[in-house]
């Protein structure tokens, strides 16, 4: 028993679909195409299983298709192999869509430091919209370090942001994480993601009125817990985005972070200084001058930072505003 030959334009364009939800997920739709397009019933999956001591009810089969549960148990995880093999995918192509078991017990997963992203934004919508794109519960993946370069052109726009990020996994079998980014300088245009290396964008969702957007990163493979992976992805903004400010929010303690802002010639601003808030309502502080270099360059660099908001402020000489 193997796949079923498909022929016609739909079922290309079903195969197509597959492809996609193979790489982008989430699990139930790839698993909903795979089967619609292996052609096989839900029975014949059943009896298929069964006969490779797998047991799975036919009901449980409907549930993982249509998302109301999902495969956790070792059992049910050979199963869904069992299936990449039926469908005749490619290994852990299906099993990667899973990502990390659910979390249980209240401190499952508890970074020390960490604190509630509300306090790291002005409501709940960053949490809703990572949720959207299905990223994981935050407490799976830590950031160890980020790295962020910022270049203002001579029009004192930013044409993109990039992040290099090194992240662990805490718990086993982790292939996804989610990152933010918070357009307030021109809410209605947030910015894309692009220039992604090291893994692939998965879903994205934007809140065009508060200028937020939430993007799932794919990793190049499944982590175990403690295993690290290095990303690397920017946010590319068309027309360029109006900036006076670029600061990054850690929900949990982090082992290094580097920003650096490049200005163009015709944009070296008058100073530059660095700031921390410890939540996004509390004043700032620790706003020491920073020098800019010959490069036209200013850096920020810390190390075991505690939970908080860390970023840096420009200011232009008053003679040299533009319109």
């Amino acid at each position: 028993m193997s796949a079923r030959a498909l022929t016609g334009n739909t079922d290309e364009h079903l195969h197509d679909e597959l492809r996609q939800a193979l790489r982008t997920g989430p699990f139930p739709s790839a698993l909903h195409l795979a089967i619609e397009s292996s052609g096989f019933t839900l029975d014949e999956i059943q009896v298929w299983l069964a006969e490779r001591g797998a047991r799975v009810s036919v009901p449980t089969l409907s549930y993982w298709r249509r998302g109301r549960s999902r495969p956790e148990r070792a059992g049910s995880l050979r199963a869904v192999r069992l299936l990449e093999q039926l469908f005749e995918l490619p290994a852990d192509s299906l099993v990667s869509l899973l990502g990390p078991r659910r979390p249980r017990g209240r401190w499952v997963g508890h970074v020390p430091g960490s604190m509630d992203l509300a306090m790291l934004w002005h409501d709940s919508r960053p949490i809703d919209l990572l949720n959207a794109v299905g990223a994981p519960p935050r407490s799976v993946v830590s950031r160890i370090s980020t790295q962020v370069s910022v270049t203002i052109d001579r029009e004192r726009r930013a044409r993109s942001v990039h992040l290099r990020e090194l992240v662990r996994a805490n718990v086993d079998r982790v292939s996804r994480c989610g990152v933010l980014y918070w357009a307030h300088e021109d809410p209605a245009n947030p910015p894309t993601l692009a220039g992604v290396r090291y893994c692939r964008a998965g879903r994205v969702q934007a809140d065009r009125p508060v200028g937020l957007i939430a993007a799932e990163l794919i990793l190049d493979r499944m982590l175990d817990a403690g295993e690290p992976a290095l990303l690397e992805y920017e946010w590319h903004f068309s027309p360029g985005a109006p900036m006076v400010n670029y600061d990054h929010r850690f929900p949990e303690p982090v082992k290094e972070y580097v920003l650096q802002v490049r200005f163009e010639p015709d944009a070296v601003p008058a100073r530059c200084r660095r700031y921390e808030r410890r939540t996004v309502t509390a004043p700032e502080g620790n706003g020491r001058e920073l020098w800019i270099g010959g490069s036209n360059t200013a850096l920020v660099a810390d190390w075991d930072l505690p939970a908080g908001i860390v970023g840096m402020r420009w200011d232009w000489p008053a003679a040299g505003l533009v319109n």
